[in-house]
């Protein structure tokens, strides 16, 4: 794969990195432990800003998604 990237490459590639984003921090945010290992161990402000980015992982997880199911459908 060599630069520059063509569309196709980019919309093979970019749902994928959406939904495993999205999944792997939901599944951090959603985590007891890791919560309270954050609670004990950062500043404040940077756990606040965290759980700030939950919005944005939903989204993506289910963008994500929806795209990967629609390229598999449309192929």
């Amino acid at each position: 794969m060599g630069w520059p990237m063509t569309i196709q490459q980019l919309d093979a590639i970019f749902p994928y990195v959406c939904f495993f984003y999205g999944a792997i921090v939901s599944l951090a945010l959603s985590s007891s432990a890791l919560g309270r290992i954050a609670d004990e161990r950062l500043p404040a402000a940077m756990v606040a800003q965290w759980r700030a980015h939950r919005g944005l992982a939903f989204t993506c997880l289910f963008v994500g998604a929806a795209w990967i199911l629609q390229n598999l459908w449309l192929a």
